[in-house]
């Protein structure tokens, strides 16, 4: 985590392009080496937790008591992650500079969209084994599929507000529901 929150800080400060492995081993105290025996890229570093929050969306879901409606242990456990507990030893603040620097860097969008297809397919197997599917069913990866997008399209609309009057968490939660559960007849 140092090491992905040292490239992270590097790349948001100079540029994605400016930053080598070499600064963010040396910012950390371990050598390039090390670096390369935990990432692949400077990259993958910076989207590492990312990938992290992705897992525990599925050990989660998991987690939640078999007796929830399946709906609702969803929505809290992707809405749980926007909350402070959910932050698994982040900074302040790292989600919104996180997001505002895969806005800037195209070179960041790749490996993104890797930890959120993998973190997907967690989810999907999580889901699986709640309904007691089987792996390869389609039911549960296209809730998965539903639910991260549903997600992605709260934090997009979040970002995008000029006053932000709800919390983010809440803004997931109402997004995953609408999602998991159907539009209202207002919606339509």
């Amino acid at each position: 985590m140092d090491l992905a929150l040292a490239a992270f800080e590097l790349a948001k400060a100079d540029g994605l392009a400016s930053v080598r492995v070499p600064q963010i081993a040396e910012a950390v105290g371990v050598s390039p080496r090390t670096f390369n025996n935990y990432f692949p890229s400077k990259e993958a570093a910076i989207v590492f937790p990312t990938s992290l929050r992705a897992a525990r969306m599925a050990n989660d879901l998991a987690d939640r008591p078999a007796s929830e409606p399946l709906a609702s242990a969803l929505i809290e456990s992707v809405a749980c992650l926007y909350g402070p507990e959910g932050q698994d030893g982040l900074p302040d603040g790292w989600l919104d500079g996180f997001r505002a620097l895969v806005a800037a860097e195209p070179a960041l969008h790749g490996e993104y969209l890797k930890a959120m297809a993998a973190g997907e397919r967690d989810l999907a197997d999580a889901i699986a084994s709640r309904i007691g599917a089987a792996a390869d069913d389609l039911e549960p990866f296209v809730l998965a599929a539903v639910v991260v997008a549903a997600e992605r399209a709260a934090v997009l609309h979040w970002f995008r507000q000029t006053t932000r009057r709800s919390p983010l968490a809440d803004v997931v939660r109402a997004a995953i529901d609408m999602a998991v559960r159907g539009l209202t007849a207002t919606s339509c």
